[in-house]
């Protein structure tokens, strides 16, 4: 009798690890669908935000805000030479922009490009030190555009 009963025992137990293993096999399969489908959502919005700041590109060729947008949007989606020459814009038009300044670097960093990430960086770093500075003494240098800080006051 003791036969009878491990010889059902043996493929009851090989059926349930096989019916466990299905269930997780099934559960890891529906975590990579929806992992695989929120990329590429993901990839859709990304892109159609690289053409909306394209668009304002094209409208205003002076917005550092846009270029260092763009190029913030195409490090995201691993094109890191064109946020590299996007963002390189966005500091030849701002160069107070720290935004343009880090995201330049952590793209230049990705290439392998150190030296140009650390030179980045460290402009960050002054940057943020001088703009408390000056903000500290009444000034304010750290706005991301000096244009609004240039308008005549009515003198």
């Amino acid at each position: 009798m003791k036969n009878p009963v491990r010889a059902l025992f043996l493929p009851f137990v090989v059926l349930t690890f096989v019916a466990v293993s299905a269930c997780d096999n099934a559960t890891e399969n529906s975590k990579n669908t929806l992992l695989n489908t929120g990329s590429k959502i993901g990839n859709s919005a990304i892109q159609g935000s690289i053409a909306e700041f394209t668009k304002a590109i094209k409208l205003d060729p002076k917005s550092a805000k846009a270029y260092a947008g763009r190029g913030a949007l195409k490090y995201a989606m691993g094109d890191s030479k064109g946020a590299i020459a996007d963002l390189s814009k966005a500091v030849e038009l701002n160069p107070k922009s720290l935004t343009a300044y880090s995201g330049r670097g952590s793209a230049k960093f990705a290439t392998g490009d150190i030296p140009g990430a650390t030179a980045d960086f460290i402009s960050v770093g002054r940057l943020m030190l001088f703009s408390t500075s000056a903000s500290e003494s009444g000034d304010n240098p750290g706005k991301d555009s000096g244009k609004e800080s240039g308008k005549d006051s009515g003198n």
